[in-house]
């Protein structure tokens, strides 16, 4: 009996990773297509949407770094439901005191930066905070992952990857070289 329930708690572990690369495959997919092309259209996007007086200003800026915040917004929650998933109870009320530390952390970031940075700082503090979960979640999968030994980080970027960063260089240089905002 014992064996049975080894071998059906294998399967449903390799099954949840299973789960967790996909989904964390697709997040990242989209996640890296808005962060290679929604920086550099963020200026044209306001501009045709709501004129030069509010693209001169901040609104394009924190547009651009809002981009950037959403893959960590995305991988952030899909890390975070599948620890929420497969945790015990023990595991999750250490997840839960760490989530109280992060949010100390979180506060003391965004009084800092929205100080220093304005609504720019606001997202950066966001993004940091973001990234201290996905690590915590990181470090989790990865104890949790231990027995697998074909477990990698790497499994989770979705094919393509290069092709995206590529173009997202290379939509920031023709950018540069061929946006004249005077111009519009």
């Amino acid at each position: 009996m014992y064996f049975f329930c080894a071998a059906e708690d294998a399967r449903r572990s390799w099954k949840f990773r299973s789960c967790l690369i996909d989904t964390l495959k697709l997040v990242l997919l989209i996640g890296l297509v808005v962060m290679a092309f929604g920086p550099s259209y963020s200026y044209s996007l306001i501009r045709l949407l709501y004129g030069q007086k509010w693209s001169d200003g901040e609104a394009s800026t924190v547009l651009r770094y809002f981009c950037l915040y959403v893959v960590a917004l995305a991988m952030n929650g899909t890390s975070e439901a599948f620890l929420h998933a497969v945790a015990t109870e023990n595991q999750l009320k250490h997840s839960n005191d760490s989530l109280l530390v992060f949010s100390l952390i979180y506060l003391v970031l965004n009084v800092l930066l929205i100080r220093s940075a304005g609504a720019v700082g606001l997202i950066l503090a966001n993004s940091l905070n973001m990234i201290l979960r996905i690590i915590y979640s990181a470090v989790f999968i990865k104890h949790y992952s231990k027995d697998t030994a074909s477990f990698s980080f790497r499994s989770f970027l979705p094919s393509g990857w290069p092709v995206l960063l590529f173009s997202g260089v290379t939509t920031l240089i023709s950018e540069k070289i061929f946006l004249d905002q005077q111009n519009f």
